[in-house]
């Protein structure tokens, strides 16, 4: 998203001769498999501001692009089991208003009529900003890339960056597999693979890859009721709605940093644990599919 997304601002600011170099696809990198979460519900204030910054942009996405990107503002709702996490998340939502965030605090008894999967009885509190929530990024992708194209970005896929080096004049030469390419200013948005790709301009790009697992529930006949994207803090479980089912998901913290994106089921098992403590009907559902992807 994020090369798209840079590639059609600069061509809509007036900047031509834009460049897109993917070495496989678009959007197979490490917008392939994500969670597809957006927010402004962060501790950090640069985060927040970002993070408005990117819901305006999907919520105004159709209208300006003419792409539905599946945009669903259910929220999200941050559980709190501990003094700590309660005590963390106030000062979070604090200065999220501050910033102008409708981010509020709710007891547990609210908290579970937003999301009746929870078990009230194992929360001290939770955090709810209803701007928040998450959207479909393939779209995204798909409405960023037509979007450009119609500015005059030309895109290379399938075309892997070698090399890059500062030449005498100034200039950047690009090393492919395909050939060279000359240019005045490399923008990195490579992801996973950035770092390696600024090291070669004498830059630290501290960006480091873990992977992260998600499965889905099967579709079911009574539609699941539609929940905010709910997180845990105390064990990092996550879950929402996906399509007629739910969109299951728990980090993992012995994960180790890599570009590693092979799926498997072990992690259900931290997931179930989890749950049973705070969503005990979502414990040992069976999943009808899954996929694994970078967090960074």
């Amino acid at each position: 998203i994020m090369g798209v997304s840079i590639a059609h601002h600069l061509a809509e600011a007036g900047i031509d001769d834009v460049l897109v170099v993917e070495r496989d696809t678009l959007g197979s990198g490490s917008s392939a498999k994500p969670v597809g979460g957006g927010r402004a519900a962060f501790s950090d204030a640069n985060n927040v501001l970002l993070g408005q910054r990117s819901l305006d942009a999907f919520e105004a996405f159709e209208e300006r692009l003419g792409t539905p990107i599946g945009l669903h503002q259910v929220g999200y709702l941050f559980l709190c089991r501990t003094d700590a996490e309660l005590a963390a998340v106030e000062q979070s939502v604090a200065l999220q208003n501050r910033l102008g965030c409708a981010s509020r605090m709710i007891d547990p008894a609210e908290a579970y009529a937003l999301n009746p999967f929870l078990d009230p009885s194992r929360l001290l509190g939770a955090s709810f900003s209803p701007r928040d929530g998450y959207a479909e990024p393939g779209r995204v992708i798909a409405g960023y890339t037509a979007a450009a194209r119609r500015h005059g970005v030309r895109f290379a896929e399938h075309t892997e960056v070698l090399e890059i080096a500062t030449e005498a004049a100034g200039r950047h030469r690009i090393s492919t597999q395909r050939g060279d390419v000359s240019a005045g200013t490399v923008v990195i948005a490579a992801g996973a693979w950035s770092s390696a790709l600024g090291a070669d301009l004498g830059v630290h790009l501290p960006i480091q890859p873990v992977r992260r697992q998600i499965g889905f529930t099967a579709p079911e006949v009574d539609e699941p009721p539609v929940v905010p994207f709910t997180l845990d803090l105390s064990t990092t479980l996550y879950f929402h709605n996906h399509g007629h089912g739910m969109l299951l998901g728990i980090s993992n913290p012995d994960e180790e940093p890599g570009p590693c994106r092979e799926f498997s089921y072990g992690w259900t098992r931290a997931f179930d644990a989890a749950a049973a403590e705070v969503a005990p009907s979502l414990a040992r559902r069976p999943l009808v599919g899954g996929w694994a992807g970078l967090y960074e």
